[in-house]
């Protein structure tokens, strides 16, 4: 075989087997799997020595309107696209996009393209959640900017009225009165401007495990008639992130709370799961309430500002947590699993 042909088979091979989309390559007339890239294994959790040299309906057997396709495409030999196609993995339904094409030889080839749906989704919350810490971020330095100026008149007011004679002692109590709500709105923005600073942030090892129990603590003071049953599993190996510990003790106060009051009031039931599973952020953190799931409406909006269900909610919580977490350069997704929430917030390893 020539050199310069077997390097660019080479290069083919190592192109196909780097992209994110499963493709499967099959031979018309016998319909057997000649051919599937790395991400077809990932897809259907199965090794390429296991679907190579078998027929495509039995890799695929339970999924008729998949082969249906495939056969549609293969009888009036033309291309064929088709959304939303619910596909059986091992462990798992998936929703696909199919791409069906024949290829240009005279070998009867047949490529079949597949697109995970479910990988879009997360993708799109991605998104959201992006949006939304950088939301939240525009929103506090707007409101603080429009806000100090008005409190510092206010003071001000307060303290020339406080200095003139012949004042009674209520009067006095009220301008005392003044004086302190306005420091506390004052401290309260100062606070807020922490989430709008883009300079880093103070960090060290930290171990999640233990930040995360102290915000469970807190949680069970604040919630302590309610009687929460907490479910907890901690990885006793799980290795250190790289953080500030005040910003993720808030960050876990802000998600158990979320959960405590989405959760069953007759018996509110939190699972808490931290664990290690190699990827990109391989610190993972499971947090299950036992509530009625999140409404439809609101999965797409969920962190941005003011959001909220709750009847005397201020709708911020998750928009911080969503700045925390990207000021942490992690990531966190949610999903409704039998009307029970499940947030999974994801971190890097320490170096």
């Amino acid at each position: 075989m020539d050199t310069s042909i077997k390097k660019v088979e080479l290069n083919s091979e190592f192109i196909l087997n780097s992209l994110q989309s499963p493709i499967i390559v099959i031979n018309s007339l016998k319909k057997k799997i000649i051919y599937c890239n790395h991400a077809t294994e990932i897809l259907l959790e199965i090794s390429s020595k296991n679907i190579i040299g078998k027929k495509i309906d039995t890799i695929f057997k339970d999924d008729s309107y998949f082969i249906n396709l495939i056969n549609k495409s293969i009888v009036s030999n033309r291309n064929i696209n088709e959304f939303d196609v619910l596909i059986n993995t091992v462990k798992k339904k998936t929703n696909v996009t199919v791409s069906i094409s024949k290829i240009d030889t005279s070998e009867n080839l047949f490529s079949i393209v597949l697109n995970d749906l479910s990988k879009n989704f997360e993708l799109n919350k991605q998104f959201n959640f992006t949006k939304s810490a950088q939301s939240v971020s525009s929103l506090v330095s707007m409101l603080s900017h429009e806000i100090k100026n008005p409190l510092s008149g206010i003071k001000g007011a307060s303290q020339i009225i406080q200095k003139r004679i012949n004042l009674k002692e209520k009067d006095l109590d009220l301008l005392k009165l003044i004086n302190n709500e306005t420091e506390r709105i004052k401290k309260l923005l100062n606070f807020l401007e922490n989430f709008t600073d883009d300079r880093p942030i103070k960090k060290k090892a930290i171990n999640l495990n233990q930040i995360i129990i102290s915000a469970k603590n807190s949680i069970s003071a604040i919630f302590d008639k309610k009687k929460i049953l907490f479910k907890e599993n901690y990885d006793p190996s799980l290795p250190n992130i790289y953080g500030n510990e005040n910003q993720l003790i808030q960050l876990f106060v802000n998600l158990l709370k979320n959960a405590v009051e989405a959760s069953n009031k007759n018996q509110p039931i939190i699972k808490i799961m931290t664990f290690y599973e190699h990827g990109v952020l391989p610190i993972k953190v499971f947090i299950e309430d036992n509530g009625s799931g999140i409404p439809n409406e609101l999965k797409e909006i969920l962190f941005d500002p003011f959001i909220t269900n709750k009847t005397n909610g201020k709708g911020l919580g998750l928009s911080i947590c969503a700045k925390i977490i990207q000021s942490h350069s992690g990531s966190i997704e949610f999903d409704t699993i039998n009307n029970k929430t499940v947030f999974k917030v994801m971190f890097q390893m320490s170096k």
